[in-house]
C-alpha cells in the first residue's frame, strides 16, 4: 500500500488487529526485512504490525537531499495520523533505531513501547562521518551494487555470507534494488545525526535493547549503554548474529521480542 505523507508517498504494510507496533527497517534496506517477525508477532497475539519504508526506499518515494533522521520522524508520525493511531509501540533496527531517537524526542507521548535493535544512540565521530561521505560518493558514482558489496560483510557473520542462497542473497538483492539517490540521502542524514545518550534517562516507557553478539557497526558495549540509562530497559544479546541479528537468527530475536512484548503491553 501507499499513502500520501509529507508531501511524498510513503509505502507500508500491516498484518492483525490490536495494538500497533510499527518497525523501522535498517539502512539501506526495505520493509521486507521483517518479513521473519510477522507470523510470529501475529500469530495468537491481538497486535496490528506496521512496517513502512522510509523515504528513498522500497515503495516509498526517492525524493532528492539529505534524510535527516528528524525528517524520517516525521513520516513516521504522518503515517500515524492517516492510520488514526495515537499512540503506538515502536521498533526500529540501525538507522530505523536512529529515526526512533529522532521520533522520541518530538514524539514521546506518542510512544507507548520501544524495541532498539542492533543501533546506537551515539552520534557519529569524524571518521564516521567521513565514511558515511565516502559511502554516499559511492553510491552516486557506481551504484547499489557497489553499496551492497561494500556493506554485505559488514553486516552478516563470516558463516552467514558463506551460505550461496538464503540470507546472505536475500539481503544482497534488497540493497541492489535501492536507488543511488535514496542511498546517499539516507547516508548523508545518518551522518547529521543528533547525539541521543541525554534522551537516554529520561525515556519513560518500556524499552528492550536487542544486540547482535558478533556487531561491530553497534558493538555490544553501545547496547550495553542503552540498556543501562534507560530506565526500564533490558537487553537481550543473539548469539551468531551481526548487525542484521533479526534477519540471521529469526528464531533468537523472535523469541526476545514476543517474550518482551508478552510481558509489557500484552500483559495489562
Amino acid at each position: 500500500m501507499r499513502i500520501l505523507v509529507n508531501g511524498i508517498h510513503m509505502g507500508y504494510e500491516e498484518w492483525g488487529t490490536g495494538e500497533p507496533l510499527v518497525l523501522l527497517h535498517a539502512f539501506p534496506c526495505n520493509r521486507s526485512m521483517w518479513a521473519h517477525q510477522i507470523n510470529a508477532l501475529t500469530h495468537n497475539r491481538r497486535l496490528r504490525v506496521i512496517t513502512p519504508d522510509f523515504r528513498g526506499f522500497g515503495e516509498s518515494d526517492v525524493p532528492e537531499g539529505v534524510y535527516l533522521m528528524e525528517m524520517l520522524a516525521d513520516d513516521i508520525a504522518g503515517l500515524l495520523d492517516v492510520l488514526q493511531i495515537k499512540h503506538c509501540m515502536l521498533g526500529g533496527l540501525s538507522m530505523g533505531g536512529y529515526a526512533i531517537f529522532a521520533f522520541y524526542r518530538k514524539y514521546p507521548a506518542r510512544v507507548r513501547t520501544l524495541i532498539l535493535a542492533d543501533t546506537r544512540a551515539q552520534a557519529d565521530t569524524e571518521e564516521g562521518r567521513a565514511r558515511c561521505e565516502e559511502a554516499a560518493q559511492l553510491a552516486e558514482r557506481e551504484g547499489s551494487r557497489a553499496i551492497a558489496e561494500h556493506y554485505l560483510p559488514l553486516m552478516l557473520t563470516a558463516a552467514t555470507l558463506q551460505e550461496p542462497t538464503g540470507t546472505s542473497a536475500r539481503l544482497r538483492a534488497m540493497m541492489e534494488a535501492a536507488t543511488a539517490t535514496g542511498i546517499a540521502g539516507a547516508l548523508h542524514g545518518m551522518a547529521l545525526r543528533l547525539d541521543s545518550t541525554d534522551l537516554l534517562p529520561q525515556i519513560g516507557c518500556p524499552t528492550l535493547v536487542i544486540a547482535g553478539e558478533q556487531d561491530t557497526l553497534s558493538p555490544l558495549a553501545d547496547a550495553q549503554l542503552m540498556a543501562e540509562r534507560i530506565p526500564q530497559a533490558q537487553l537481550v544479546t543473539i548469539a551468531h548474529a551481526a548487525h542484521l541479528a533479526n534477519l540471521e537468527q529469526p528464531g533468537a530475536f523472535n523469541q526476545a521480542l514476543s517474550s518482551f512484548l508478552d510481558q509489557t503491553v500484552l500483559s495489562h
